[in-house]
C-alpha cells in the first residue's frame, strides 16, 4: 500500500492561500473598482472568479506533476522558486490594483507575471508537456488581464 504524499496536501494549501490572499485584497478594493471607468469588453465578476478557480486548479496541478515526478531535474529548485514567485506576484497585483489603486505600478507587476509564467513553461516543457500545457490558459488568462489592466490605467 502506497502512503499519501505530503505535497498532495501542501501544494493546493499554498494554492488555496494563494487564492485567499489575492481575493482578500481584491475584495478590499470592490467598491472602489466598481465606480471607475472599465472598457466594455471588462468580464464580469462570475467570468474573472470561474478563470482564476480554473487557473488555480490547473496550476496546482501542474504543480503537483513537477513535483512528484522531475524532482530530481537540475531545474527542479528554480521552477519551484518561480512557482513561489508567481503566486507572490498574483498577491501583489491585487494589492497594488485594488488595495492601493496603483495602476501602472499593476501594469508592470502583469508584465512581470506575464514573464514568469512563460519562463516556467519554457522550463517544465523540457521534461513534461503536459504540466507546461496545464499552465497554458493561465498564460492566455494573464495576457488579457494584462491588457485589461493597461486600459482600466489609461481609462482612469
Amino acid at each position: 500500500m502506497s502512503r499519501v504524499k505530503p505535497n498532495y496536501f501542501f501544494i493546493p494549501l499554498f494554492v488555496i492561500i494563494t487564492s485567499s490572499a489575492a481575493s482578500y485584497f481584491a475584495d478590499t478594493g470592490r467598491s472602489w473598482y466598481k465606480s471607475i471607468n472599465l472598457p466594455d469588453w471588462t468580464p464580469s465578476g462570475s467570468i474573472m472568479v470561474l478563470a482564476w478557480t480554473i487557473i488555480f486548479i490547473l496550476s496546482s496541478v501542474s504543480l503537483l506533476i513537477i513535483w512528484n515526478k522531475y524532482s530530481s531535474e537540475k531545474n527542479f529548485a528554480l521552477i519551484i522558486a518561480l512557482f513561489v514567485l508567481n503566486s507572490i506576484l498574483i498577491v501583489g497585483w491585487n494589492i497594488l490594483f485594488f488595495s492601493h489603486q496603483l495602476l501602472g505600478l499593476a501594469f508592470v507587476q502583469a508584465v512581470l507575471l506575464i514573464a514568469n509564467i512563460f519562463l516556467l513553461v519554457l522550463l517544465i516543457w523540457r521534461f513534461s508537456p503536459l504540466a507546461a500545457y496545464l499552465l497554458l490558459p493561465y498564460s492566455g488568462w494573464v495576457l488579457f488581464s494584462t491588457a485589461l489592466t493597461f486600459s482600466v490605467w489609461m481609462l482612469n
